[in-house]
């Protein structure tokens, strides 16, 4: 039931207009920034807007009522929203990386492995914490109540950031990332994005069981 939902959820919103917009944007940013993985962070920062887009269409569609009627559980919808936006991510961060490997040899040079990796990993954990913070609210409280979750990921990362310089922290947290093998840092990140997907699924269920439809 999950694979079928997920793949109803992505056809209902994937091929819209705002979606493909986003994905031009990653492709944009990895055919015109020099910067090698800044478009795979973009392609994560992407999939953190674009969470609330499926809630949006669920209430000017009217679906969130069709679920309940529905002969599908609420933890095969939620399910199969994570792997709707999971699918987003994957497809964005393809398109990042095609698109930074594909520039980088026009001009005659080559990405390294490192970069790439250590973006794919930052980004992967990025869209879990995205998830976990922006999946339960909107499962809870609808688009409408909810809408300023969105921008929620990116605020807490922007003002983490600004925190750390602001302290000096940052500079004990560069040196201690230093000196962390890479593959350590990989597997983190992927850890985290996988755990983070897994808490956005966890709760989001519990709190949509409970919701009035």
């Amino acid at each position: 039931m999950i694979p079928a939902f997920a793949r109803f959820d992505l056809l209902s919103w994937l091929p819209r207009r705002q979606t493909l917009l986003t994905l031009l944007f990653v492709t944009a940013v990895g055919l015109i920034l020099p910067v090698p993985g800044m478009a795979i962070i973009a392609a994560a920062l992407a999939t953190s807007l674009i969470v609330s887009t499926p809630f949006l269409g669920d209430e000017r569609g009217r679906l969130d009522t069709l679920y309940g009627v529905l002969p599908v559980s609420r933890a095969s919808v939620v399910a199969g929203r994570a792997v709707s936006l999971v699918v987003y991510y994957l497809l964005a961060t393809g398109l990042a990386t095609a698109a930074t490997v594909i520039v980088t040899a026009l001009r005659g040079d080559r990405v390294p492995s490192s970069i790439l990796l250590i973006s794919l990993a930052a980004g992967a954990a990025f869209v879990g914490l995205a998830l976990a913070l922006q999946m339960p609210v909107f499962f809870r409280v609808g688009y409408s109540r909810g809408r300023l979750m969105a921008y929620a990921p990116a605020f807490v990362i922007a003002g983490g950031a600004w925190l750390l310089q602001a302290t000096g922290v940052h500079t004990l947290v560069l040196e201690t990332l230093s000196g962390v093998p890479i593959a350590v840092v990989i597997a983190a990140g992927l850890g985290i994005g996988a755990l983070g997907v897994l808490v956005a699924v966890s709760i989001s269920t519990a709190l949509y069981r409970t919701r009035e439809l």
